[in-house]
């Protein structure tokens, strides 16, 4: 995915480049600022978007790719913002909520898109050798896992450039409203715990294409996934693994502990894929496991053998 930029002074740029190699989900490179061939997104350094004239020159589709960057959050919610000094995990945020413009040069293969472990319950044999598989990768391995130990312990504060969501998801919010009072329908609850407003949205437009309606909650964190748990029983939840604060896998953890939530089943999140990642999330208690971003057939498939396995239990 291309990164374009203007007006950053050189050190900025030296340090924004090394960031961009630490994605695990997106290829992104840095490319200089060409309005006949516009980046996928384009990061504006300065006070406001006004510094840079070129700005002008942009059609106005193009505008929601705008990320401005500076040292102070800007007065409202509805720009896309990046707070200096840089930290790796905000920057790769922010940038992998995008999509490129061509998404079928980007998208992986769909053999790729999820692990099942629903229906694969585990022993003590399965997950001692999948450890073992996973301590014998190579050393790029430390360097992923160390990075997503930068990401999950992050506790700087947390920007929210993509607020301009919200009304959407008020919207589907408005939608699970009219379902719920439908007569002789069942209603799934459902709980999306994810720090990306897009991936919210994403998730929640798979999730209302399913036969039965259903009410969705979001929650930003960890913690405030656990405070909604406590006090809302849900059919199942969607928990992301890279999160401000505690992780996904001791947010599972812990809601495995609350006696309303020890079968409810749970579906990881990760914009990646290792072994290691598989057996944390099994012995955190986690029923089954879909990579980032998602696939609409394998989402589907997973989601309706959920469904029914909820279906059945509630009989």
């Amino acid at each position: 995915m291309k990164i374009g930029t203007l007006g950053f002074p050189e050190d900025q740029l030296k340090k924004l480049e090394k960031i961009l190699t630490l994605s695990k989900s997106k290829t992104l490179s840095l490319v200089d600022f060409d309005a006949e061939a516009l980046p996928d997104v384009l990061l504006v350094f300065g006070d406001a978007l006004t510094d840079q004239t070129e700005i002008t020159t942009l059609p106005e589709s193009h505008r929601e790719r705008l990320v401005l960057v500076n040292k102070r959050k800007p007065e409202t919610n509805e720009q896309a913002h990046i707070k200096l000094p840089f930290i790796s995990s905000r920057v790769l945020r922010t940038l992998e909520a995008y999509e490129p413009l061509s998404i079928a040069e980007e998208m992986p293969p769909a053999d790729e898109a999820g692990t099942d472990l629903l229906e694969q319950p585990a022993d003590m044999e399965t997950v001692e050798s999948a450890v073992v598989e996973a301590l014998q990768e190579p050393a790029e391995e430390t360097l992923e896992l160390a990075f997503a130990t930068e990401v999950a312990t992050a506790t700087a504060e947390q920007d929210n450039p993509f607020s301009k969501y919200d009304a959407q998801i008020e919207a589907v919010r408005q939608q699970q409203a009219e379902q719920a009072e439908q007569p002789n329908q069942a209603c799934y609850s459902v709980l999306v715990v994810d720090d990306s407003h897009p991936m919210q949205q994403m998730l929640a437009k798979e999730l209302q294409q399913m036969d039965q309606p259903v009410e969705i909650d979001f929650a930003d964190d960890g913690e405030t996934a656990l405070e909604k748990a406590e006090r809302h029983q849900y059919d199942f939840i969607f928990l992301d693994i890279m999160m401000p604060g505690i992780d996904g896998f001791e947010t599972c953890t812990r809601l495995r502990q609350m006696p309303g939530l020890k079968k409810t089943p749970i579906i990881m999140l990760s914009s990646k894929t290792s072994p290691l990642d598989e057996v944390k999330g099994i012995m955190a208690g986690s029923s089954t496991y879909l990579t980032k971003p998602i696939d609409h057939v394998e989402f589907q498939k997973v989601i309706k053998r959920v469904s029914r396995w909820v279906s059945e239990f509630k009989k």
